[in-house]
């Protein structure tokens, strides 16, 4: 260090009060600052004032250091007061500009302070920029934190309930099979018995219904095997169990399917998947008075196969769809926000993705599975 920065140094410390006063007067302040925050305020300008002057005094092999570990401090002080970092940037700006002010009174000639006002410039660029790159990593991290802590909270959620609905749903499995077995005894002894089809078609839905909540709490057996079906006729055993309820409500199914399509997988998880979206699908739409149809297009593109289920129900919201897969998410005034999160589940596990999409028109579910290298 020369004697003119050490005379310029000591000149600034002789009016540390008085830049400080000033500092205060031009800083940018938070909205509604609070006493407490004020009083932090002080040792803030404080602190920059002893970092930019003991800055001065450095050598050049240890100024970065010393700057990084400082503006480290300062942007997690930023942090914890919860304070924009566009504040701290115009705030250290507005400290190199009252202090090479202040430097400018200790000679009349601006040329002898050149090097001086170099050096603070210097000092509080880097200064400046160190503290915004801490800033931004303390902030992902906190970020990142948070969102952790979302998600174990959400998955802490699904297990209780998973608890929950596990030991209900199995005990309530058992006499709904037993019911199954009578009306298919009746149906055996009794073929003209009238309504046996819908009271059938009812309890598959109820199975369908608990299967899900079973998926929901990762307890359903694992036995089942992956084979290699035809895309086809699983549609077309799905519009015949779906039909009672299209039927009842005045919905029209429309489908148009490439010939030969075949997916390799569960073939009743699949199936689930596509009744859970028809069944949604139905379900919103008899909240309109607009013409109810559901159109199902299949079509192999490259490696991988296409079904759309489209309907013509509301539109779902921007705000809204970007979550829809998300458990406990739900556009249906009695929905639970299950099944379109287990559908996902299903679909991701047979190396998929379901999507969706939404306008005044349509709102289409698109189910992409990779095709399977062979039929058979």
């Amino acid at each position: 260090m020369d004697q003119l920065t050490d005379e310029v140094i000591s000149f600034l410390q002789q009016n540390e009060t008085n830049f400080l006063n000033k500092w205060k007067e031009k800083a940018m302040l938070p909205p509604d600052l609070t006493q407490l925050q004020r009083e932090k305020l002080d040792s803030t300008g404080k602190f920059i004032f002893q970092v930019a002057l003991h800055a001065l005094s450095l050598p050049k092999a240890d100024l970065q250091s010393y700057l990084q570990a400082n503006a480290y401090k300062i942007a997690q002080i930023q942090i914890r007061e919860n304070s924009d970092i566009e504040i701290l940037v115009y705030n250290l700006n507005m400290a190199k500009n009252i202090l090479c002010e202040k430097a400018s009174y200790f000679s009349k000639e601006m040329q002898t302070l050149k090097k001086v006002f170099k050096h603070l410039s210097y000092i509080f660029d880097h200064f400046s920029y160190h503290a915004v790159m801490h800033y931004s990593r303390l902030k992902q991290q906190l970020i990142e934190q948070e969102n952790r802590h979302i998600h174990s909270s959400h998955e802490d959620r699904l297990t209780l309930l998973g608890q929950m609905t596990s030991s209900f749903v199995h005990e309530f499995r058992n006499p709904l099979t037993t019911v199954q077995g009578f009306v298919q005894l009746l149906r055996a002894e009794y073929p003209d018995l009238p309504y046996m089809d819908i009271i059938s078609s009812e309890l598959d839905q109820l199975k369908f219904r608990i299967t899900q909540f079973l998926m929901l709490s990762k307890k359903q057996e694992a036995n089942q095997e992956e084979v290699i079906f035809s895309l086809n006729e699983l549609v077309e055993q799905v519009a015949s169990f779906v039909y009672p309820r299209l039927l009842e409500l005045k919905v029209s199914l429309q489908r148009e399917i490439e010939d030969s399509l075949y997916l390799k997988g569960i073939q009743e998880e699949i199936r689930q998947v596509i009744i859970n979206i028809i069944f949604n699908a139905i379900e919103v739409m008899v909240t309109t008075d607009a013409e109810s149809v559901i159109l199902i297009k299949g079509y192999r593109d490259g490696d991988s196969i296409y079904l759309e289920a489209s309907n013509t129900g509301p539109k779902i919201p921007d705000t809204l769809i970007k979550d829809i897969f998300e458990p406990f998410v739900t556009t249906k005034k009695t929905g639970t926000g299950l099944g379109l999160y287990v559908s996902r589940q299903i679909i991701e596990k047979h190396h998929g993705q379901l999507l969706c999409s939404s306008n005044d028109e349509w709102t289409t579910f698109t189910i992409i599975l990779p095709a399977p290298l062979q039929k058979e």
